[in-house]
């Protein structure tokens, strides 16, 4: 079985993640998979490669970027189109780009092996031509994967689609050994600078904390999303009008490595988002022993649940968020317990699991595939 795992980008976007941990355990079970991807082409050099390194077989291809997303989506969808080789066995997609490049290849060639696409949460783009792509991606035919069972309701209810839910996984091993940091006085946020992800209201729940009388600063490891409007200025000028220059500090590049260390450093792991498919981010703070604040979107009430292993509150709700954090500090015994709560649920993923639920997707549909061309006359 040959495998090509596709994703639009080399960054440390959740698709990207799942797409790189996938294709990695799938190696390890035996399975010949390689990773294709797309660079900016006016990047060249300075992005060679994904941005952790993996033993999984890459192929990247430039594209040109251009501010209009029409014209940049043809771009991406071309250089797929181009150089994408036609002799795998299984395409499987992550996202709305690779989706449609490989629907209109299957178009121009009567046909391509199978192809399945993880959908790991409905985006809805505020830019109307980039949501017209992503509910049209959806739409067209391919073994649908979703990674919880919110999104797999969502997709049943409003395109009458059928998926299978696999759970993402995580690698544990990256966090043994962790040093005995002691906790320091700041909030992590670890996401997207697009709405969905709800930055600004970490940066407003900071504002709150600060008001509070509380000694806190928020680190936000965030890059701009796909559409590359969201910017370092318009943050800056909301951290600025709440009050909090000087307090908020927006990195965009930090290693795995780095990451982690965060992650084990941190005193609580925000991330206010008004949308998830599931919450990779999450997972590693539950590893790393960091208490997690989110809320009650998309798949988080899968994996957190509320006073258990961490604390939730609703969308937006900036004094709810507040309340929690300072819970989280104040209550020695209640941040040991769920610390405690998370390290045992997120025990039970595995990247492992998550390839083999996989394949055997894979194999169930290629036999079903083989059955149906046997009984064509």
């Amino acid at each position: 079985m040959r495998v090509a795992m596709l994703t639009y980008s080399l960054r440390p976007r959740g698709g990207v993640v799942h797409a790189l941990c996938l294709a990695e355990a799938l190696m390890k079970k035996g399975v010949d998979v390689r990773l294709f991807s797309l660079r900016r082409s006016d990047i060249g050099n300075e992005s060679t490669s994904f941005f952790r390194p993996t033993a999984v077989p890459s192929t990247i291809f430039d594209f040109e970027w251009h501010e209009e997303i029409r014209k940049r989506l043809k771009s991406m969808v071309d250089a797929i189109i181009t150089r994408l080789p036609r002799n795998y066995d299984i395409y499987h997609t992550q996202d709305c780009v690779c989706d449609t490049a490989l629907h209109q290849l299957a178009a121009e060639e009567n046909g391509l092996p199978l192809h399945v696409r993880t959908v790991h949460h409905i985006e809805g783009f505020p830019d109307p031509y980039l949501n017209q792509c992503e509910i049209d991606a959806l739409r067209r035919n391919s073994v649908k994967i979703t990674v919880s069972m919110y999104w797999r309701d969502q997709l049943r209810q409003r395109y009458d689609i059928d998926s299978v839910v696999i759970y993402n996984g995580i690698d544990l091993s990256r966090f043994e050994n962790l040093p005995k940091h002691r906790r320091e006085p700041f909030l992590l946020f670890v996401g997207g600078m697009e709405a969905r992800k709800g930055l600004e209201f970490a940066i407003q729940t900071l504002e709150i904390l600060t008001r509070r009388g509380r000694e806190l600063q928020l680190l936000a490891v965030a890059k701009p999303g796909f559409r590359g409007v969201e910017s370092h200025a318009w943050f800056e000028h909301l951290i600025e009008r709440c009050g909090v220059s000087g307090k908020v500090r927006i990195i965009e590049n930090v290693s795995d490595e780095q990451l982690i260390d965060l992650y084990s450093r941190a005193s609580v792991f925000l991330l206010p988002t008004r949308m998830e498919g599931w919450g990779l981010a999450i997972m590693e703070a539950m590893a790393a022993g960091c208490p997690v604040v989110s809320t009650r979107a998309g798949g988080v009430p899968e994996l957190v649940t509320d006073g258990e292993n961490g604390l939730l509150t609703d969308v937006g709700d900036l004094s709810g968020f507040a309340d929690a954090v300072e819970h989280l500090m104040d209550d020695g015994e209640l941040k040991e317990k769920i610390c405690a709560a998370a390290c045992e649920t997120i025990g039970k993923y595995s990247w492992e699991s998550t390839a083999e639920k996989t394949l055997q997707l894979y194999e169930k549909y290629i036999s079903r595939r083989g059955k149906t061309i046997a009984a064509t006359p």
